[in-house]
């Protein structure tokens, strides 16, 4: 019942979001916009798009070949059909698929695999954290931001374009990325210290919720301690430095196609942005959160740029993204001879047994 209310509320939201991005658009501008795209950095755009799929396998594969060797193949078809689950289905359903279809193929144990994409997910939130950096570090507006003619924002946002507040809200994430990184370091190097430091913290606010991160806390240093060594650790973080680089360059070639003339850093503005929205409840293909991320990055970084130009970037920035994704799924479906949806249906009731079990060893 509670992930139906989330993804009800999700698709409001997502609604909403549509409808305020692009309510008085002039559909002739944005036609003309992408009439007068250069195809050749699209291209490149798309290129880049596709070796990310690559580098985001070899990632994982350093963290999977720790329980034992597993085919290229399978790795590829499980990452691909996970992420093609994460864009069609709500609520991240991807992340469970391309733990579950791991398992068939590589004959692991569901459990395993799973815990397997939460290490995977921590590597990428290392790449993330640098991407947020190099955005904190590098963004500076020197005074107020307004809007494009003919973009609007409410009242109470303004506040927020006032360049102290960005400034605090830069310094606060840079703070809070930097207590991160410290912790994983910590947690990996001495988890004794780390969970105690938690619980006493914590405990102060609420013991449930300290008994919670400690639970939280104890998982993540488990899934870091399945590598062998250091080396296997920096060549999976290596590959997640690797892809949010194909993301970057990828979407900086979607801003050449365009014609926009913005700053070196815009893409890690832009995929930090995204971060932030895809991270919210939304709907399926992240429709109303991607193009909310694009465009923002876009007005803050160039206040006097076309509003519908920077929808006509938005809508193709998520084909870009979206297209590649569904058709390599698909495909890799099809070889695997497996269906979307009842991979869906069987994750749910793999995950459901799984809590079970961890309920009942509690």
């Amino acid at each position: 019942m509670k992930k139906v209310v989330v993804n009800t509320v999700g698709i409001i939201l997502a609604a909403l979001l549509v409808w305020w991005m692009f309510r008085g658009t002039n559909w002739a501008e944005v036609a003309h916009a992408f009439r007068t795209v250069h195809w050749l950095w699209l291209g490149m755009s798309v290129i880049w798009v596709v070796l990310g799929f690559f580098t985001r396998v070899q990632r994982w594969s350093y963290i999977v070949s720790t329980a034992k060797p597993v085919s290229f193949r399978s790795m590829f078809s499980a990452t691909q059909i996970g992420f093609l689950g994460n864009f069609v289905l709500p609520l991240r359903a991807g992340e469970a698929i391309r733990a579950l279809v791991l398992s068939r193929l590589s004959q692991l144990s569901f459990s395993r695999c799973i815990a397997f994409v939460a290490l995977d997910r921590v590597t990428d939130l290392v790449g993330l954290i640098v991407v947020m950096f190099l955005a904190v570090l590098t963004f500076h507006p020197a005074g107020p931001i307004s809007m494009p003619t003919g973009f609007s924002v409410p009242d109470w946002a303004q506040g927020l374009l006032r360049p102290e507040a960005i400034r605090a809200t830069a310094l606060t994430m840079a703070g809070g990325l930097t207590g991160l990184v410290i912790m994983l370091v910590l947690l990996y190097v001495n988890q004794r210290i780390v969970l105690k430091l938690s619980d006493k913290i914590l405990g102060i606010i609420s013991h449930a919720l300290a008994k919670h991160v400690h639970g939280l806390l104890e998982n993540f240093a488990s899934g870091f301690h399945i590598f062998r060594s250091l080396r296997d650790m920096s060549k999976a973080l290596f590959f997640s430095l690797l892809t949010w680089i194909t993301f970057a360059v990828s979407y900086m070639a979607v801003f050449y196609a365009f014609d926009l003339s913005l700053p070196w850093y815009a893409p890690f503005l832009t995929l930090s942005l995204l971060a932030i929205a895809i991270s919210l409840p939304g709907a399926p293909g992240f429709i109303g959160q991607f193009h909310l991320a694009i465009m923002a990055a876009i007005f803050l970084l160039s206040p006097d740029v076309d509003v519908d130009r920077a929808r006509a970037v938005a809508i193709m920035a998520h084909l870009i993204n979206l297209i590649p994704i569904v058709i390599v799924g698909l495909y890799c479906l099809y070889r695997e001879q497996l269906g979307l949806l009842a991979l869906r249906k069987e994750s749910l009731a793999a995950e459901a047994e799984l809590e079970s079990e961890e309920s009942t060893e509690e």
